[in-house]
C-alpha cells in the first residue's frame, strides 16, 4: 500500500520470506503528516501480527526533518510492536541527519536502528510455527 498525504508517502511491505514487514517513509514528518505516519506504522504492525512476522522496520532513510510528532509516532509503534511480542527496527544510516536527532532525544537508547536495510532484514527472527 502506498498513501500520498500531504507530502508523506508511506508503503507498507512484507519482505525477507514473510518474516519482516517494512514501513517505508519518504517526506517529512511533522504535525500535519504525523496522522500519515500513524496510520502506516499501525498497518505495519497489523499486517506482521497477521501475517506471523515477527520484525516491523521502519525505513526512514527517505526523510528529510523529523518533528517531535514524528518522534511521538515512532515510540508509539515500538510499545505497540512490544505489547504484540514483534520487534521494531529503525533504519537510518549514521551519516543521515536524523541519526543526531534520534541521539540527542535518546531515542537510540530506546529504539533499535541500523544502518541499512538489508541489516534490518537480519535482524528478523524466524517463527518457529
Amino acid at each position: 500500500m502506498t498513501t500520498p498525504e500531504a507530502g508523506l508517502r508511506t508503503r507498507v511491505e512484507t519482505q525477507a520470506e514473510d518474516q519482516a514487514v517494512v514501513v517505508g517513509i519518504v517526506g517529512d514528518v511533522d504535525q500535519s503528516t504525523s496522522e500519515a505516519l500513524d496510520k502506516a506504522l499501525d498497518e505495519g504492525v497489523a499486517k506482521a501480527k497477521e501475517s506471523g512476522a515477527l520484525l516491523v522496520v521502519v525505513d526512514l532513510q527517505e526523510v528529510g526533518f523529523v518533528a517531535s510528532a514524528g518522534l511521538s509516532s515512532l515510540i508509539k509503534a515500538h510499545n505497540r510492536a512490544r505489547d504484540e511480542g514483534l520487534e521494531l527496527v529503525v533504519v537510518l544510516p549514521e551519516e543521515h541527519r536524523l541519526a543526531r536527532l534520534l541521539w540527542l532525544t535518546a531515542l537510540s537508547r530506546v529504539l533499535t536502528v541500523v544502518s541499512s536495510l538489508e541489516e534490518a532484514l537480519t535482524k528478523a527472527p524466524r517463527n518457529p510455527a
